[in-house]
């Protein structure tokens, strides 16, 4: 071998030491470059639609009560059964001493049934034109009642057709419910909504139970939705980041890309848009601050 091809592979071996060390220190940078980006996941724009959930408290009470007015003047001598007591029609429940003659006189129950109040003391002087309730009582059957009160924003998530799920929270148990009515309802605190719920449970001990009422609905159908994360704000209006393809020296990587949006509606978990095509790759979380043309790393595109 001469000295021309002795040469002729000292400088290949040279080249190539010489290309592996510059594809190791390529490899070194874009790692050391990767790991200073900010760590972005994405997801597609998905078709479906917004679910709305509406949240109370409320106590179950009986589903027929019935109110009784004093119809006669006296004063009362003695209360003879206390509220939650079983009663049968004819029994005495209030005695009274009659004005003007002072003979007593036994109210007795209307009919059978559970006495859910009682409406004047012992020792109260009651008449007829004074419209006192004397007792309410209610009849016993498997249905039973509670109200939830919302506000007008809620009402528009809530409907006849709307299925309450009531949380017995003594008992850890979950029952359907019916809504039978949706009434304007206003005290001096708030003014809004009464909605009606029926229970069907056989069962004599539900009066008085606490229970949470939840009431969710599907909304209309939309071809866009995307997490709610995803969503950005500020003075020009709506948009969000997506993930653009972005060629370097270091090779291909990514960058966030603003674009407009409309907001159409949202629930708890997404938004409903317009203006996203649904091919984009929308970023919804990053683990540092990001703006239109940030490089970032997707990890959704593999190990760094």
């Amino acid at each position: 071998m001469d000295v021309t091809e002795k040469r002729k592979g000292i400088f290949k071996k040279i080249f190539v030491v010489l290309f592996i060390v510059l594809l190791v220190l390529t490899f070194i940078s874009k790692s050391l470059y990767n790991y200073r980006l900010p760590v972005v996941t994405a997801s597609l724009p998905k078709q479906g639609k917004l679910s709305f959930t509406v949240e109370g408290t409320s106590e179950i009470t009986y589903a027929y009560v019935e109110s009784f007015y004093a119809d006669i003047d006296g004063r009362i001598k003695e209360i003879l059964v206390e509220t939650g007591e079983e009663v049968r029609k004819g029994q005495p429940l209030i005695r009274f001493e009659l004005s003007g003659t002072g003979e007593m006189y036994d109210v007795t129950a209307a009919k059978d049934g559970i006495i859910t109040g009682i409406g004047a003391n012992k020792g109260m002087y009651v008449s007829s034109m004074q419209n006192t309730i004397l007792y309410e009582i209610a009849e016993k059957s498997e249905e039973w009642v509670c109200s939830l009160i919302i506000s007008d924003d809620q009402l528009e998530h809530i409907s006849m057709e709307s299925v309450p799920v009531l949380e017995i929270v003594s008992r850890n148990e979950t029952v359907e419910g019916e809504i039978r009515s949706i009434i304007a309802y206003a005290n001096q605190n708030m003014e809004g909504y009464k909605v009606n719920i029926t229970v069907r449970m056989a069962d004599d001990s539900l009066a008085g139970e606490r229970v949470n009422v939840t009431v969710k609905e599907d909304g209309e159908l939309y071809d866009t939705l995307i997490p709610v994360a995803a969503l950005c704000k500020d003075a020009t209006g709506y948009y969000v980041l997506v993930l653009q393809e972005n060629d370097s020296v270091l090779g291909e990587g990514y960058k966030a890309r603003r674009m407009s949006v409309d907001l159409l509606k949202s629930d708890e978990s997404y938004c409903a848009v317009r203006g996203l095509p649904t091919d984009e790759l929308v970023i919804i979380a990053s683990t540092g601050e990001i703006a239109d043309g940030s490089n970032v790393f997707y990890e959704g595109d593999g190990m760094r």
